[in-house]
Parts: C-alpha cells; structure tokens; sequence
C-alpha cells in the first residue's frame, strides 16, 4: 500500500508494473492509464474515512466509464510506518503474564453460556 501510494504521489506508476506480465503484446491498449484508472480507484476504496469510499457499484463505474474524472483519494490508512506495527512487544512483555517465545501476537476468547429460562 505504502508503495502504491507513494508512486501514485509521484506519477511513476509504470515502476509498480510487472515486467514479466508481457504487457507489449497489447500494443493497442494504453496500459499504463488502465494501471493508473485501476490503481486510482483501488486508492479510493481504500481511504480512511469509510465515508469517502465509493461503493462497489460506483467503484465498478470508475472503472469502466474512462471519460469519468475520479476525484484525488486521501491518504490511505496506515501510511505511517511507524503506526503499521499492530502492537509493542516489548510492551506486552512486560505487562502479561503469558510467554511469548517467538509468537507476535497470543489469540484471546471469551465464551458466553445461555441457559433457557
């Protein structure tokens, strides 16, 4: 996300292509404004305020309609590297008494039990 993000700032989106894929065999397609229409919209779905993201349907029209202008995304969440760490371990050491070893994260559940009246 990070990357796509960042060479979607910069306008260098061709650099996030796959040389493998073969892509000059379409010589009549502009791939890299179907990349850039494609890449546009998934940054719109993925905004941080959930009401900024275009429905499915509307997310679909970005696609296909080429002549629609698609308004600039905001930042996606998690940018920051620094807060993509889900948590500290270092903290929850110190404060948990269960052993880590070499997990990064313990599963907690709790169980509720209904009885009939």
């Amino acid at each position: 996300m990070n990357q796509a993000w960042k060479h979607f700032q910069e306008g260098t989106v061709e650099d996030l292509i796959d040389p493998n894929l073969m892509l000059h065999n379409y010589e009549n397609i502009d791939i890299k404004s179907e990349f850039l229409r494609v890449l546009h919209t998934g940054l719109l779905c993925c905004q941080e305020i959930p009401s900024l993201r275009p429905s499915i349907s509307k997310a679909l029209q970005m696609l296909v309609n080429k002549d629609e202008i698609l308004p600039a995304p905001t930042s996606p969440p998690f940018m920051d590297e620094k807060t993509m760490e889900l948590n500290d371990r270092s903290e929850n050491l110190s404060s948990s008494p269960v052993e880590y070893g070499n997990a990064a994260s313990v599963a907690s559940i709790s169980q509720s039990i209904f009885y009939p009246r």
